[in-house]
């Protein structure tokens, strides 16, 4: 049986525990309302503060947001950290600042492969719209890319914006050619490969750029037949050209009296190249300034036509002026009717010294790798997996801006400062 006295005295002792618990809860709870109070305190004196860089004016805003992305025409990223989505996503103004800046939105890359999904396809589908949407009326820098037979549906909604387009980088099937038509009154500047699966893909034809009145700088990774009666070759003022044989150079180069910048690298097999009856008899190109020559055929015969009084900087590999490069070169600029103030070999290995053999020219050679068509950053591609991407209004080597070309017109000429910005 328990003992009555101890049961009183637990009871005691608890009763006294739970009057000290209640006491501390009480302290507790003072301590607690005073830190709260501290809290609220503290907040609202962070929430009146202002961080200086939202009391920018929206346009300045908007204008380092421009600055954030690629310089136009380089294409940003839709996604990913450099892509203007992340600027939408770091508060809610900034998002309506973002959304509402149509210069963020006007360039974007479509690529869609074989085996791509409904739903990568559906994805690409909006984007597409919110981009173009949020784009307004500005010029776009489109790069398309889509290997399939069949024309995608998004192709479409592209195509109904066909008037802003400025700077295009495209890689389709030739049968998809079919689908694009002008005209493009804005397209300034055009690089381009098809692919070609069948032999009756080969003879297709197409004008699809030919209502572009304002395109000059084209850039081809592959020549194929299919572009002879696409571009617009009488306005060319630039061409970069991949892939092609010296009699198809040679009548694009007839049809092109304006070009001031030409860089061809031909095939390296072609048959019959140093006959007469393959080449025009005159191809005259007066405002001809920087003329780049790349690969192993035997040049001096089909060159030879060619009218070069304005020719400035010659670029050549040295396999295309064998067997004698001097006696090649000496030839070449007295066909021409040019004294070019630069002259570079690419590759050298025979043992001249080039500027020995020729005193009165300055003449260099270099081994590097000469910069491909549209140079940058690679991009994979059935069609065009060794193109790299050239952006037209900047680089090293990026070829004569429009003011550049109008007062080479203008003054018809060679002024020092417009060719030193050139090259």
């Amino acid at each position: 049986m328990a003992d009555p006295q101890a049961a009183r005295a637990r009871r005691a002792a608890d009763r006294d525990r739970i009057a000290d618990l209640a006491a501390q809860i009480i302290d507790l709870e003072c301590s607690i309302r005073a830190l709260r109070a501290e809290q609220e305190t503290v907040q609202e004196r962070l929430d009146a503060y202002t961080y200086p860089v939202l009391t920018l004016p929206p346009e300045i805003v908007s204008e380092i947001f421009v600055c954030f992305l690629p310089v136009y025409p380089k294409r940003a990223a839709h996604t990913g950290l450099l892509s203007p989505t992340t600027l939408g996503q770091i508060c809610r103004p900034w998002r309506q600042i973002a959304f509402s800046t149509p210069q963020l939105w006007r360039t974007f890359k479509v690529v869609l492969l074989a085996r791509d999904s409904k739903q990568s396809d559906q994805a690409d589908h909006v984007r597409m719209e919110a981009a173009l949407r949020r784009s307004r009326s500005c010029p776009l820098s489109l790069e398309l890319r889509y290997y399939r037979l069949e024309t995608p549906p998004l192709f479409e909604i592209i195509m109904a914006h066909r008037a802003r387009w400025q700077h295009l980088r495209l890689f389709v099937p030739v049968a998809n050619l079919a689908a694009i038509e002008g005209p493009f009154p804005l397209l300034r500047s055009l690089t381009t490969s098809v692919s070609i699966p069948t032999t009756e893909d080969a003879r297709r034809r197409s004008t699809a750029f030919r209502a572009s009145p304002l395109l000059h700088r084209v850039a081809i990774a592959q020549y194929e037949e299919v572009f002879h009666d696409m571009l617009p070759w009488s306005q060319l003022t630039v061409l970069l050209i991949q892939s092609i044989r010296i009699k198809q150079c040679m009548a694009i180069l007839a049809l092109a009296p304006l070009l001031i910048y030409c860089d061809a690298t031909f095939s390296r097999h072609e048959e019959g190249v140093n006959t007469e009856d393959d080449m025009p008899s005159h191809i005259g190109l007066a405002h001809m300034k920087h003329l780049k020559l790349r690969g192993p055929n035997q040049l001096l015969t089909p060159l030879s036509v060619l009218s070069l009084p304005a020719l400035q900087r010659l670029h050549a590999d040295e396999a295309s002026l064998l067997p004698d490069p001097i006696a090649a070169l000496q030839s070449l600029l007295s066909h021409w009717g040019s004294r070019p103030r630069e002259i570079r070999i690419g590759f050298p290995s025979l043992p001249i010294n080039y500027a020995a053999a020729l005193p009165s020219l300055v003449v260099s050679s270099t081994q590097r790798q000469p910069l491909p068509i549209n140079f940058l950053h690679p991009r994979p591609g059935p069609e065009a997996a060794h193109i790299d991407e050239r952006d037209w209004e900047e680089g090293e080597e990026a070829p004569l801006s429009e003011d550049e070309y109008s007062a080479s017109l203008d003054s018809g000429g060679d002024s020092d400062a417009q060719d030193e910005n050139t090259d």
